[in-house]
């Protein structure tokens, strides 16, 4: 790491945790004013998070787009994206932060033991199709995690809507309707990020498909996700059913972006081969 971008990661780091702490304690204890607090020091980790990434970029001289370490910057700064805007415009989805923050910080972690080197991209992956693919491929990661999130809530007020804390969530309803449209967001965004993956491999490798475990494993995400939508359409699956069916998937995504450098030493989308050390 440069010097600011460690300052500035570890510093984001320990608010996540505090923040986690806070929403635990919002859980445990139901004190609504806690996760009121979560919340704005969330906002104060995301923005030391993002002066991490922007001495991050300053350093290597290319986006932070390869390794573990680089995308668990992308993944937790765009979760955080989608949690702000979505808690700015609602106030009562701030408490989404119960599965969102403890995700964070164990994504920063997982990131940080990965052995994050300043390295830049060799020249021969450098692509705009490149920083197409893993924008889009943040914009999906981003908008299931929030149907994580909201999936998570609907079933704490399902069960029960007595309490300071549950009485601030949105109607179950209501929660159903944004995850869906989450979930759309997230469809179309992972088509688009695989669509322009295979552009990328094409001019990286020669062909547009080669059944990599990435790949392979970035397409069934996607067709999960496409089956929910499916079976809540035509099939009336909503409801708990509809919110169970967003948290189970979400492990195939954290699968797909982080489990395949730990559990494949094959995989050509193993980046951290493609950096000049």
């Amino acid at each position: 790491m440069a010097p600011l971008e460690a300052l500035f990661f570890w510093i984001a780091l320990v608010l996540f945790a505090l923040s986690t702490v806070l929403s635990l304690y919002t859980t445990v204890f139901k004190k609504a004013k806690a996760m009121d607090v979560s919340f704005y020091v969330s906002l104060l980790a995301f923005g030391s998070l993002t002066l991490s990434v922007f001495f991050r970029l300053e350093a290597v001289g290319n986006l932070p787009v390869a390794g573990p370490y680089e995308s668990s910057l992308g993944g937790v700064w765009f979760i955080m994206g989608f949690y702000a805007g979505a808690s700015l415009k609602f106030k009562a989805l701030r408490i989404t932060g119960i599965a969102l923050f403890p995700l964070c910080l164990l994504l920063l972690g997982y990131g940080v033991m990965s052995n994050p080197l300043l390295a830049p991209m060799t020249a021969a992956v450098r692509s705009i199709w490149l920083y197409i693919h893993v924008f889009f491929a943040w914009l999906a990661f981003g908008s299931f995690s929030i149907c994580l999130g909201l999936g998570v809530l609907y079933l704490l007020k399902d069960r029960n809507s007595e309490g300071e804390v549950l009485k601030r969530i949105p109607e179950p309803e209501r929660l159903e309707e944004l995850a869906f449209k989450y979930l759309l967001f997230g469809f179309i965004t992972d088509a688009v990020m695989i669509a322009s993956g295979a552009m990328w491999a094409k001019n990286l490798w020669g062909h547009y498909w080669s059944w990599d475990p990435v790949e392979t494993w970035s397409l069934l995400t996607w067709l999960v996700y496409g089956l929910i939508i499916h079976l809540r359409l035509t099939m009336g699956w909503r409801a708990r059913r509809f919110a169970w069916l967003l948290i189970l998937a979400f492990p195939l995504m954290v699968i797909t972006y982080f489990g395949i450098d730990l559990l494949v030493k094959s995989s050509l989308h193993i980046f951290k081969a493609w950096q000049e050390v």
